[in-house]
């Protein structure tokens, strides 16, 4: 019988883990979901910002240009807060609206405006510099005195509006200062005092968590953003470099073999670097100016190999004019050509480069004798080149390679951006 029991405890408590870690489970899930869809929405926030940024910015008006300080916007949104409220009382159609005396406007107007008074003192002192520095005494204290001044000073507001000539500072201390003599003060008064008070402290709060929240979250995306185009340009910089040395090697070589040739070499490759030089610092350069650039440097190439070389260099653009990022195809055009030399028998390397639309597809097939090198230098190429598609083709972009019979086959898909295509 204990036995039995024990065995029921012991699958009864094993039975109320697995839910409570279900239960913890499913709200993770929750979370993490409701926190990405926030995220997303964040983002498009950003983003439609910024483009109502550029499209202020692209604008050359003169009265678009008149500098104006930060706390204009918000001087007027005080000034609506208190004039708004003056609409509905004198609107004589309303049916909110009573009669207008001094008296009904200090009942009206004096709570709001020590709400918006202790509002700004919350918002621009008290909120962070006690909340946030867990400083709760000293922050309770100050708005206790904040509500105990407001008081005070309708409740003198009250006796220099009613007071009579003869009576003095003792008569306001004797039958107006927190007295239920008059009318004017009461145990609600005091209630509505604390209860706005409250309310504006924890929207104060609220808003100041929003608000390091919002910034906090377009700091890192500008962050990560600065990080990105750090490394864009490293990354497109290292490329240069890169093409230089092969390049230069191929020249050296050719200077003690014919020396015309490796002159006329030296002239494509001054042209070459001239047009690096101007157009590859670009952000984005034209389809048809990253192909000439691929072209010359396949006629360095071949100025190293002999006749028997197949070369097949097919371009089909339908938009020649379609923006790219400069020298990103460069790696695999180099690859096909560094890589294609047989010492022994025919080598080839046919390239064909197409777009439509916003789709740019680079294949290349070529014979393949790799060199035996350095593993760290013979991979720079190519891992800078997958580094750079990563980064800015994250998910719009296809790459692959294979080797089939003794071919190098790589094929690279892009889908431009449609911003800039």
């Amino acid at each position: 019988m204990k036995g039995k029991n024990g065995w029921f405890l012991t699958k009864f408590f094993s039975m109320s883990d697995k839910t409570s870690t279900n239960s913890t489970e499913n709200r993770k899930s929750f979370i993490q979901k409701t926190r990405n869809k926030l995220a997303v929405l964040q983002e498009m926030d950003f983003e439609r910002n910024e483009k109502k940024v550029r499209e202020l910015l692209e604008d050359d008006r003169e009265l678009r240009q008149f500098p104006i300080p930060l706390f204009v916007p918000m001087l007027f949104v005080w000034l609506f807060m208190i004039v708004f409220p003056l609409v509905l009382i004198l609107d004589p159609s309303s049916a909110s609206s009573v009669s207008v005396n001094i008296n009904s406007l200090i009942s009206f107007y004096y709570p709001l405006l020590c709400t918006l008074f202790i509002f700004f003192l919350n918002q621009k002192f008290l909120v962070p510099s006690f909340i946030f520095k867990k400083r709760y005494a000293i922050y309770f204290v100050c708005n206790s005195i904040l509500i105990f001044a407001a008081l005070f000073v309708r409740e003198v507001a009250f006796f220099l509006i009613e007071r009579t000539p003869g009576e003095g500072i003792s008569d306001f201390f004797e039958l107006y200062c927190f007295s239920f003599l008059k009318g004017h003060f009461g145990l609600s008064t005091v209630l509505i005092f604390v209860v706005l008070v409250c309310l504006v402290c924890v929207l104060c709060v609220v808003y100041h968590l929003m608000v390091r929240q919002i910034v906090r979250a377009f700091v890192l995306r500008e962050q990560k953003r600065s990080e990105l185009q750090y490394e864009l340009d490293f990354l497109k910089n290292q490329l240069s470099p890169h093409f230089l040395f092969n390049t230069l090697n191929n020249i050296s070589a050719l200077i003690q073999i014919d020396s015309k040739r490796a002159e006329s070499s030296m002239n494509n490759l001054s042209q070459l670097l001239r047009i690096m030089l101007y157009q590859v610092k670009d952000k984005y350069i034209t389809l048809k100016e990253d192909v000439d650039i691929l072209r010359r440097y396949a006629d360095l190439e071949k100025l190293r190999l002999d006749d028997t070389f197949d070369f097949v260099f097919d371009v089909n653009l339908e938009n020649p004019n379609v923006m790219i990022e400069p020298l990103l195809m460069m790696p695999l055009m180099e690859n096909a050509m560094k890589h294609c030399v047989n010492p022994n028998g025919k080598s080839f390397a046919h390239i064909s480069i197409t777009q439509k639309g916003n789709k740019v597809h680079f294949h290349s097939e070529n014979s393949n004798f790799p060199r035996k090198s350095n593993r760290k230098a013979h991979g720079l190429g190519l891992s800078t080149f997958e580094k750079r598609l990563n980064l800015i083709y994250l998910d719009s972009h296809e790459y692959s390679v294979r080797i089939d019979d003794d071919i190098y086959i790589s094929d690279l898909i892009l889908y431009l951006k449609k911003e800039i295509s």
